[in-house]
């Protein structure tokens, strides 16, 4: 019986930890998916080559395709709904 529901707590907890980050603001959603390569302020860093976007206006083009998480930055992307990448993308745009 313990094994039961062991194994059907870590297989919620696996499930809960695939959901998309539900509501969170665009700055939660930057700091947690974009800053560790852009930089806490989108200012870029050279080093991972990682371009500065602050500023950028291609962030939706740059994350999806037809509303699906594309290429290099679809791992950052595939459990964000299009109302947090759009959030997203003018929070990046907003930033200088």
């Amino acid at each position: 019986m313990k094994f039961r529901i062991g194994t059907a707590v870590a297989a919620s907890l696996a499930m809960l930890a695939s959901l998309p980050a539900l509501g969170q603001d665009a700055a939660t959603v930057y700091r947690t998916k974009c800053a560790i390569c852009h930089g806490d302020h989108a200012q870029g860093n050279p080093g991972l080559s990682a371009p500065r976007i602050a500023g950028s206006a291609k962030v939706v083009a740059v994350l999806t395709q037809d509303g699906d998480a594309k290429g290099l930055h679809f791992k950052q992307a595939k459990n964000l709904t299009p109302d947090q990448i759009t959030a997203l993308a003018a929070f990046v745009k907003a930033l200088k």
